[in-house]
This record gives structure tokens, sequence and C-alpha cells, in this order.
């Protein structure tokens, strides 16, 4: 016999984890009831600490490895209602953890009934509303099933019949009957099965998965499960990581456990904190920033809210933590994202699980059904577009796809985010000027005897609604645009005619109908709103420019370049046109016209000097660190395709391909372009083009600037893998040589030959 003083003594010197762990059903029934009771209450201190350290986890999992070990060796684990995998004893160790956790903060958990335990733990925000309903339910069932075993044998017993025909009088006596063809036998075969194998999940999930049996990990762990460190404890923990203010990294640190969302816990978010910690810090020590980074995190997530969530998905998914790290480290445009559209944290889950991102008839689909019967697009608009650009930065930051993926998924988002505001401008204008048509085609028309009817409207087409059509060039018409790239749009219609009048107006003709379409596009992807602007939306690349209407008629696009007014770098622009909204009819006749405007002068040597001049303008105002404009940047591949598809497109059509890469590699299979050349360019782009879609992500000044500042060099070497920010100044620099150098010889070779 234990005096009361000698076992307080005992527990508060030498008392183990799993003692503490027992003591939390203790109840005193025989005896002096109230001395039992006295003696319980000064054990609470022991039994509900502070904080429940890592070795303290470590001793609960011990303990039930030896357990499970136990049935195991016995050859019962499969059959052992109480120690078997996923059994009561799963559940009740995963409650009495969480009490063991939080009991210290919060007495209402201190109980040593688990069906309680298990409802106050979901009220204390340690357990989720779905996990309290499966462990309540599955708890019931196992204890049912454990009391049908000791009435069925008359002994205390806790497993399951060797025997088919034992374990079905169990099944039967359990209430499982026979259905659609399933015995009572397998009915509970299968429930028991599922149910224990829900169990263990939830156990692995709060318990063994979430904290690794690593030594070295446990003063993160603990730093953020104790709620009240030394100050010691704190500079001998964080000290060791690259933090320039350990105390305010601390009160970053611990900012990312506290939930300021009403109902929502703080103390789930804990668990899971600690669970990450050593893998966040380690992440944010990597950083180039790491003070500044903690920063960004703190106040990202702040503005999600639902913490726990963020973290219990890190817990689980060791890439999403560095990813998101990544994310606040060092890309703005993305953080921002999120900061301002709290709910797309499911975007960004989403981006590291598909195979790929959806193509544009998928895009096109979605957006449909979010603007239908919507009377204001431009919130919708402009949140599709966030979304989609988190999915694809995401994706881009973490290498799941390249660079020509990227670019293409982002046009992809543009291109159906204009086709719907050109649907949606159609219909109102359409409502308020009437239905454009096709007029009376001229009889003996000067272009139409010159131009022929591959563009031009046939006399059955007269009458037929006139469509628009509208022209991308640029980086949108190449597939290749950027996070922030202008779209470069030129307006076109069918033909000329007057538009059919609603009942009460007047009819108007098609270029005023068409001008003001095009007017109403433009104003509604470019206008700023509360929302901030969807794009930036340039029509000047327009034949006649600024000075001409907006919008204008094929006959007249083909008749402005084969009148000699179209210039050669309009021509040149053209090389990179499609047609993103007009029916592939339309489309069809479009790049009829738009190949007539290209090839309507035949090529002369002078043409190449010509370009190569066009491309030293734009070298001279632009400074020597521009990835775009300086020399060997982008625009001499860019300037090397468009200039080979001008040399040749007329006599190979095959080459007539808007993007730089696949025009790269078109020009290369058609003996325009040596192979070594076209190799080296497609890799130099993609390596250029890749190096400014990070610097976009960083939200720079200069968006097509490479940094000299140190900082800014460091997070765009971090954003591109590279641990020496110097390699990567000495790659680019390469680069640029060479580009510059093959640029001048393929130039050359072209201005020499005809």
């Amino acid at each position: 016999c234990t005096s009361v003083e000698q076992a307080l003594a005992y527990y508060d010197t030498r008392g183990r984890t799993w003692e503490r762990q027992a003591y939390i059903k203790a109840r005193a029934i025989a005896g002096d009831i109230e001395l039992g009771k006295v003696y319980l209450r000064t054990l609470r201190p022991w039994i509900y600490r502070r904080y429940l350290s890592l070795a303290d986890i470590a001793g609960i999992k011990g303990l039930k490895r030896k357990i499970e070990k136990h049935a195991e060796d016995a050859g019962v684990a499969a059959r052992h209602v109480k120690t078997g995998r996923g059994g009561i004893r799963d559940i009740e160790f995963v409650i009495q953890f969480l009490q063991l956790l939080n009991g210290g903060a919060v007495p209402e958990v201190r109980t040593g009934n688990t069906l309680t335990a298990i409802e106050r733990l979901e009220h204390a925000g340690s357990l989720t509303h779905q996990e309290r309903s499966i462990l309540e339910d599955n708890y019931s069932f196992l204890r049912k099933v454990e009391h049908r075993l000791q009435i069925m044998f008359d002994q205390q017993t806790h497993e399951l019949p060797a025997t088919d025909v034992e374990l079905a009088k169990l099944a039967r006596r359990l209430g499982f009957a026979a259905t659609h063809g399933t015995t009572p036998l397998e009915a509970f075969r299968k429930d028991y099965a599922d149910r224990t194998a829900m169990n263990r999940r939830i156990l692995d999930h709060l318990l063994h998965d979430a904290f690794p049996a690593d030594p070295e990990t446990e003063p993160e762990i603990d730093l953020v499960n104790d709620p009240d460190p030394s100050i010691e404890t704190i500079e001998r923990v964080l000290g060791k990581y690259p933090f320039r203010d350990v105390h305010t990294a601390y009160d970053n640190l611990m900012s990312l456990a506290h939930e300021s969302i009403p109902f929502l816990s703080t103390r789930r978010s804990r668990l899971f904190l600690a669970a990450i910690a050593p893998r966040l810090l380690a992440a944010i020590a990597a950083a180039p920033d790491p003070d500044a980074t903690l920063v960004s995190l703190s106040r990202v997530s702040d503005s999600l809210g639902g913490k726990a969530a963020l973290w219990e998905l890190c817990s689980a998914n060791p890439p999403t933590l560095n990813l998101y790290v990544k994310l606040c480290a060092a890309c703005p445009y993305l953080a921002g994202i999120l900061t301002s559209n709290p709910g797309m944290i499911d975007e960004l889950m989403d981006s590291l699980i598909v195979d790929r991102l959806p193509d544009l008839p998928r895009l096109e689909a979605s957006l449909a059904e979010l603007t239908r019967r919507a009377e204001d697009l431009e919130p919708i608009l402009l949140s599709f577009k966030n979304a989609q650009h988190l999915r694809v930065g995401v994706r881009d930051i973490v290498g799941k796809d390249d660079v020509q993926d990227t670019h293409a998924a982002l046009s992809d988002v543009a291109e159906a985010c204009l086709k719907e505001i050109a649907a949606a401008e159609t219909a109102k204008l359409i409502e308020k000027l009437g239905q454009p048509t096709i007029g009376p085609l001229p009889e003996t028309g000067e272009v139409a005897a010159a131009t022929g009817p591959s563009w031009a409207p046939t006399p059955e087409q007269v009458g037929a609604p006139s469509e628009l059509i509208v022209l991308a060039l640029g980086k949108l018409g190449a597939r290749e645009p950027n996070y922030h790239s202008d779209l470069d749009l030129v307006f076109l219609y069918e033909a000329e005619g007057t538009t059919v009048p609603n009942r009460r107006g007047a009819s108007t003709s098609n270029s005023h109908f068409f001008s003001e379409l095009g007017q109403r596009i433009i104003k509604a992807a470019n206008q700023f709103g509360p929302h901030g602007r969807l794009y930036e939306v340039d029509p000047r690349l327009r034949p006649t420019g600024r000075s001409g209407a907006l919008a204008m008629p094929l006959s007249s696009f083909v008749r402005y370049f084969q009148s000699g007014e179209g210039q050669l770098w309009e021509r040149l622009a053209l090389c990179k046109t499609r047609v993103i909204v007009g029916s592939p009819e339309a489309a069809a006749r479009a790049m009829s016209a738009v190949y007539e405007a290209i090839y309507c002068r035949p090529w002369q040597s002078q043409n190449a000097v010509e370009i190569r001049e066009m491309r030293q303008r734009l070298r001279e105002s632009a400074s020597p660190q521009n990835l775009k404009r300086a020399a060997g940047g982008t625009m001499d591949a860019e300037f090397i395709a468009q200039m080979l598809q001008l040399k040749h497109g007329q006599d190979l059509p095959q080459i007539r391909v808007p993007g730089t890469i696949a025009a790269l590699e078109a020009l290369q299979k058609a003996g325009c372009l040596g192979a070594d050349d076209a190799k080296f360019l497609t890799k130099c782009y993609r390596f250029q083009r890749s190096v400014e879609a990070r610097i976009r992500l960083m939200n720079s000044a200069g968006r097509h600037e490479f940094p000299d500042d140190p900082r800014e060099l460091a997070k765009l070497a971090f954003l591109l893998g590279y641990s020496d920010p110097d390699k990567l100044v000495q790659e680019v620099d390469a680069a640029w040589r060479e580009t510059r150098e093959r640029f001048d010889h393929i130039f050359a070779e072209a201005a020499a030959n005809s």
C-alpha cells in the first residue's frame, strides 16, 4: 500500500506518459471517496500539462505499437476487437492523445468517458464534425460487438470467432441480415473491415503520420506546442535558422497557429502546425529572405482563414508545404491573388492534383456556366482569370508544366474571357442596333476581281448575318502570353452592309455596328473596377493605326495591303496572327485574307535589312538588362522566325504558324533554318521566357528587366531553382551573347540572298 504523498511524489518525479494516459479514466469508487477525489485533483496538473512534448507523443505511439505487437504475436490482430488495427484501442488512443494535448488549456475535455470526450473534443475544435460522427458511431459499434461476444461465449473475450459458423452467429446477433444475395456473415465482415479501416486512418492522420519519430525535430515541435516557452528556448530553437530577429520570427510563427475567424479551431491549427514545424522552418530558411517569407506566410494565411485545414494538408502532402512557402517567399503576384480571393485555396490544391490544366473548350464551358444569366460579367471574369492564373502559376513554379504549356494555358484563359465578352456585347448591341447583314456585292468590284473568292462573301451569303472576326496578334496570337502580357487585337467583319433593325430601332451601317462593338469589347476588358482590370487590350496594330476605323471589313483589310499602304512591319506582325472570335467558316476566310495581306509583295533581300533595322531601333530604346528587347533578347528569336516566314511562306504554307517555338520547328523541317540554329534558338527562347515568367510572378516594376538588385536576383534564382544567383547571371549573359551572334549571322545571310 502506498500513501497519497508517496504516490504524488512518484508521479511527479518518475511518472510516464502511459500512466498519465491511464489516469484520464481514473475515478474514486471505494474507500475514502473524498480522499480519492482530492488525490485525483492533485494529479490533474501532472496528467494535463501545459503542453504535450514530442517525447510524450513518442511514448503514446510506442505504447500503441507494443499493444499491437502483442496482438500480432498472438496471431489474433485481425480478429481482436480491442487491440487489433482500427479496434477499440485505436479510438481510445487518439481520443486520449487529444485529451492530453488539449486538457491543460481546456478543462472541458477532461473526462474518463470516451463518447463524452469525443463530443467535447469536437466542441473544443480538436476534432472535425465528420471525425466525431465516425468515431462515435464506430466506437459504439465496436463496444456492441464486444458485448455480444462476451454474452455469446459467457467469458471476457475480445476476439472474433475463428470459424465462419460462429462468426455468422455473431453477425445475426448483431442484427445483420441477408440482403441482395449477401449473407449476414459477408455483410458483417465488410462493415467491420470498413469501420476499422476508417478508425485506423483517423489515428494515423492525427497521431502516427503527423509526428515523425525523429529526435532532431523535437525542439521545433515542442516550441509550437508550448503555450509559454522561455526566451532562452525561443532563442535556442530558432537561433539555428537564419532569422535576423528570432523573437519577431517566433511571433510570426505562432500567428500561423491562431485562427482569427470565429468557430475555427486554434487548437487543431496548432496541432498540425506543430507537426509540420520542422519542415516548415527548413523551407523558410531556404528562401532568400526568411524573415520576409515568414511575414508573408503570416499575412497570406491570415487572409485565407481555415489555417488548420491548410496545415493539415501540408502535413499529409509535403509538396504543398514547399509550394506554399515558395509562393509566399517570391511570388507576390500569386500571393496577391490568394489574399484577395481566399476561397481560391481550392484552386491551388487542385492544380497540384490534376494531370493537366483544362483546355480551351473546357474553359469556355466552365465560364459559360458561371456567367449564365449574369448581368455583370466583370467580377465573374476577373475571378475566373485569377483562379486560372493561380492554377497555371502554381504548376509553373513547381515544374509540372514547361514554359510552352504555361504560355498556352495563359493564352486559353485570355481567349475564353474575350470570347465571353464578345458574345455578351454582341447580343446587347444587336438588341440595340439590330443584326448586321452582308449587303449586295459589287457587280464588277475592283477588289472582288483582284482577290478572288477565298475570303470574299458569295452571292448566296447576301442578306445573311455578318460576323465579327477578332484577330489576335503578338503574344496572344502566338499563344505565348505571359502573366501580364497586353492583348494585341484587330477587329474585322465579313462584309459591308446594314443592320436589320428591331421593331423600334433604325438601321445602321455595319461599319458603325462593328466599330462600336469593338469599343465595347475593349472597354469591358480594359476598364478598372473595384476588382481591378481584366486585361490591357491594345488595338493599335490595326491597319491605319489609331487614325483609322476600329473595325473594317475583310475587303478593306486586303485592299489596305494590296494598295501598298500596308507597311513591312505590319506584314511582319501578321505572321503571329490567328482568329480568336468568329465561326470556323469566317475564321478560314479571315486567315485567307491575312495570308493575302502578308504575301501581297514578293520577298526582296532589302526586306531583311529593313527588318534588322526595325529590331535595332527596338534594341536602342531598351536597357541592356531587358530580356525582351535588349541585344540577344527574346525578340531576336521572334524576328528570325517572322523574317523567315515572310521570306519563304508564300511557297511553303506549312511554315505559316503563329507561335515562335512552333515556327522555328516548322522552318527547320522545311529546310529554311539550320538544325543547330533551330535547336539553340528554341532552347534559348524557352529559357529566356521562363526567366521572364518568374519575373512577372515577382511583380517587379520592370516586367522584362533582368534584376541587378541582389535581393531581387536572389528571389529570381530561388524561383528558377538556382542555388547560386551568379550561375543564373552567367547563363542569361551567355544566352544574350550567342542569340545575338546567331541573329546577326542569319540576317546577314537573308540580306545577301534573294
